[in-house]
């Protein structure tokens, strides 16, 4: 298992612009196959296989078809415990300025809010327990398409 601090593992992820599957599996130290279920006619997905040794309860990559996809490429990790890392840890990282996402009731209970950070590389969504204690649970990392 890796010693890197979740955020040095998200600013590895951030410099990796165009998410190849084999270099986002180095950084998260953790394995990623094609995932055929996830595919859709503009992305490619490949998972974290069940049953890997690893810091991440699940990931997640898309990587958009180079010529129909309108977006850029996605990971999303979901972490097997907080690491101890809370808002305030989040804000003493990332600032206060961000866009924060809370399920509506109507959800079922468990799922976590965001803080939505817009940086200079794309967008960065912390997700984190919708209680009072605010530990990270997950990340989503969207790097902006080339050229946009």
């Amino acid at each position: 298992m890796s010693n890197k601090n979740i955020f040095e593992v998200i600013k590895q992820l951030s410099e990796n612009q165009q998410m190849d599957p084999a270099k986002v599996a180095e950084i998260l130290n953790t394995r990623l196959e094609p995932d055929p279920a996830g595919d859709s006619p503009v992305t490619k997905s490949y998972a974290q296989p069940k049953g890997v040794n690893s810091r991440f309860k699940d990931v997640e990559l898309r990587i958009p078809d180079p010529l129909f996809g309108n977006s850029g490429p996605m990971v999303k990790a979901t972490l097997k415990n907080d690491e101890g890392i809370d808002s305030k840890a989040i804000f003493q990282q990332y600032g206060l300025e961000f866009q924060q996402d809370v399920p509506s009731p109507r959800y079922p209970p468990g799922l976590p809010k965001y803080y939505n950070y817009e940086m200079p590389w794309g967008t960065l969504s912390l997700g984190v327990t919708n209680n009072e204690a605010s530990k990270l649970v997950s990340f989503i990392l969207k790097p902006k398409k080339a050229g946009k």
